[in-house]
């Protein structure tokens, strides 16, 4: 139960971890996006910020849960 406690708390903005978080993300998937236009971009994009957000939210948790 503590973990729902935690992504809830997280969830509704308690920190400053993930809007941050999620700018880092955003702004370093548009350095990403420069050199890859192409179609490696259309096939990868997604799961490049799927994949920073899925970090992102498991940092957040560990470190609210010490």
């Amino acid at each position: 139960m503590s973990t729902l406690h935690t992504l809830k708390k997280l969830v509704l903005g308690e920190t400053w971890l993930l809007p941050l978080g999620v700018a880092v993300v955003v702004g370093g998937s548009d350095l990403i996006v420069r050199p890859l236009v192409g179609a490696e971009w259309h096939h990868l994009g997604g799961l490049i910020i799927l994949a920073g957000i899925v970090a992102l939210l498991l940092v957040s948790v560990a470190r609210d849960g010490r």
